[in-house]
């Protein structure tokens, strides 16, 4: 996981590893194109090893991706993400503690950054509950969740072995007044 989604340019910098090489892409270009990237240690990928024409992608050579994941990486680097996120990462993450002790039924919460997840369980907080994790996403897409804000909806994205773990991955730019409107949908779609 990359550019700054859980607060560092890189996930792995958070455990200290040092890789010979990292493949990436996806927000590269923002979603305008696609396009991935390597990243090598000079032995592994010199010119001499690896010379002009040498390998070859129906993709390659694409300008446009090219340019858009250039403009992609200035406009990053310009935004002290890694600040900004870990920031609004921890807030978040203390507001969904805080969400964790109101209900029975949410389990771990955790992550890095703006990297979020949240286990839905049974009243013990250990055994999955898919059925209850399948009803709250259904509320949530189904709109008209009363707020202070008036009635909204709340898309949720459904992951883990057992399907109960709602990820979530805002916006990096993301405010506390927008995590805290979550966290009030959230508080009423696990009260319902």
């Amino acid at each position: 996981m990359g550019f700054f989604r859980t607060g560092k340019f890189w996930a792995i910098e958070h455990f200290g590893v040092k890789p010979n090489i990292v493949v990436f892409g996806k927000a590269m270009t923002n979603g305008l194109n696609p396009i991935s990237g390597l990243w090598a240690e000079e032995p592994l990928i010199s010119p001499q090893k690896f010379p002009p024409g040498s390998t070859h992608s129906t993709f390659a050579s694409n300008p446009l991706g090219t340019a858009a994941a250039l403009a992609t990486l200035q406009w990053i680097e310009q935004q002290n993400y890694e600040e900004k996120v870990a920031a609004s990462g921890a807030y978040f993450l203390r507001q969904l503690e805080t969400l964790k002790q109101r209900h029975t039924t949410i389990g771990d919460v955790s992550g890095l950054g703006l990297a979020l997840r949240i286990e839905v369980t049974k009243p013990d907080r250990f055994t999955p509950d898919k059925a209850l994790a399948d009803r709250i996403f259904e509320a949530g897409l189904a709109g008209g969740i009363p707020t202070s804000r008036g009635p909204m909806g709340l898309v949720l994205d459904i992951g883990g072995h057992y399907k109960n773990v709602f990820t979530l991955a805002p916006s990096l730019d993301i405010t506390r007044e927008e995590i805290d409107l979550g966290i009030e949908l959230l508080d009423k779609l696990f009260s319902s």
